[in-house]
């Protein structure tokens, strides 16, 4: 079942209106029309509704006037069942139309967004202790602060997690509010060309 799709419990709920049609004994069969015209907004299905409603109960009103085991009763009831056996086929085969009309007018369900950040990004290599304080507790804030001074700063927030000792969790949740812009490295002594003679 696609994420969208309606659950077929909905499903059933919605399709009560082909059971008039059923039970009602062609009687209903109008009613039931009419309902699913109105709800799905579909004035062909009102027509039919009311159709079924006057040949339904024009038969009711025939097999009341013909006198028993006569030929014209025997015909009427024919017709009466007839309409009442197409009114049941004919529900069931607007029944998937009906339904997905109505789920195209559910409203769409409600998509939770994230909780808002209100702390503004900050760059591991910039902040002071102080403002580290609001990531991290104030000891590993100045530890950390001491630690970029002497290595020169972070290549980026990874060095500063580890040099912080933040377990995976706790940098996970803050890894967002922070950036580092890398400081130029001093070039290390001894460097230089060799020359071979």
């Amino acid at each position: 079942m696609k994420p969208d799709e309606p659950s077929f419990g909905w499903k059933l709920l919605n399709s009560w209106w082909v059971l008039l049609t059923v039970l009602g004994l062609g009687c209903l069969s109008g009613a039931g029309f009419l309902y699913a015209g109105f709800r799905a907004k579909r004035p062909a299905w009102w027509g039919a509704g009311i159709a079924y409603f006057v040949l339904s109960w024009a038969g009711v009103a025939g097999i009341a006037y013909y006198p028993h085991n006569s030929t014209g009763l025997h015909n009427v009831g024919m017709a009466y069942y007839a309409v009442w056996f197409a009114s049941i086929v004919h529900a069931l085969i607007i029944n998937p139309t009906y339904l997905r009309r109505l789920a195209a007018q559910r409203p769409a369900p409600a998509v939770l967004a994230p909780p808002p950040v209100f702390r503004q990004a900050v760059d591991v290599n910039s902040a002071t202790a102080q403002q580290l304080c609001a990531y991290i507790d104030p000891a590993r804030a100045e530890r950390v602060v001491a630690d970029r001074e002497a290595r020169g700063g972070f290549q980026n927030v990874e060095e500063f997690a580890a040099a912080a000792g933040l377990m995976p969790h706790e940098f996970a949740r803050i890894r967002a509010l922070l950036t580092c812009t890398p400081r130029p490295r001093a070039p290390q002594p001894g460097g230089g060309r060799v020359l071979d003679f």
